[in-house]
């Protein structure tokens, strides 16, 4: 089973709902492709990502000295290359904040899950994912990293908003030139059901609906209704 545990990462419940936000047009290529994209950490958008904290580069440089630290780092950080992430937030509840930050009125859908779902999707994929609740710490005061897998489950205090949970796919060997992995999974068993964001036109409902029954989905499409008036 590809879903590897590890005693460092913490792996949410198998009942925890989870989302996934993409753009219409991602959304129409995860159904045609039946994959879920994992892109290099190293090119996300935050710079941040996978990386020492600012006191744990403090501590490095105090301890082992400039030229010591820098070959430390540069190959802590060269490591992101073989370490790629397939982003959900989890919780209940639809979130504003995230269907803002993908877009407004640009086809944006959620997509969701659990993460025992995921599980099952991902069961018969021929390399080991990780699973991890992201923690979220103060970038300037926080120590304590082991690894660059661990690294890859951390986040600065600002990000708390995003409730993020990560699938992670770590390669013994890379190459800078890969920008990412694209694992085939089980989607039937991973879609519990899409919500459309609620600044959506009421014509991306309809064809998502129709979009979803062209690749056999049978499941369930919700236009969010979070910023309608209530009488």
């Amino acid at each position: 089973m590809p879903y590897e545990f590890h005693p460092d990462l913490t792996t949410p419940p198998n009942r925890t709902v989870l989302w996934h936000y993409m753009d219409f047009a991602k959304f129409v290529e995860m159904l045609e492709s039946r994959t879920l994209w994992f892109p290099r950490v190293d090119r996300l958008e935050d710079p941040l990502e996978g990386t020492h904290t600012d006191a744990e580069l403090a501590g490095i440089r105090k301890h082992l000295g400039r030229t010591r630290a820098q070959q430390l780092i540069d190959v802590f950080r060269s490591a992101r290359n073989g370490l790629f992430v397939n982003c959900w937030r989890s919780g209940s509840a639809e979130s504003l904040a995230m269907w803002d930050l993908y877009g407004k009125g640009s086809g944006i859908v959620a997509v969701k899950s659990t993460v025992g779902l995921l599980k099952e999707a991902i069961a018969k994929c021929d390399m080991p994912v990780y699973i991890s609740k992201t923690r979220y710490i103060d970038w300037n005061d926080s120590v304590g990293l082991d690894s660059v897998l661990v690294a890859c489950s951390r986040k600065d205090l600002g990000y708390q908003h995003e409730s993020e949970v990560r699938a992670i796919i770590m390669e013994d060997s890379y190459s800078k030139r890969k920008m990412g992995v694209r694992l085939t999974i089980d989607i039937e068993r991973l879609i519990t059901e899409v919500m459309v964001g609620p600044r959506e036109p009421e014509w991306v409902a309809r064809l998502t609906v129709q979009v979803m029954e062209r690749y056999g989905l049978l499941k369930r499409v919700i236009a969010s209704n979070r910023l309608t008036p209530r009488r």
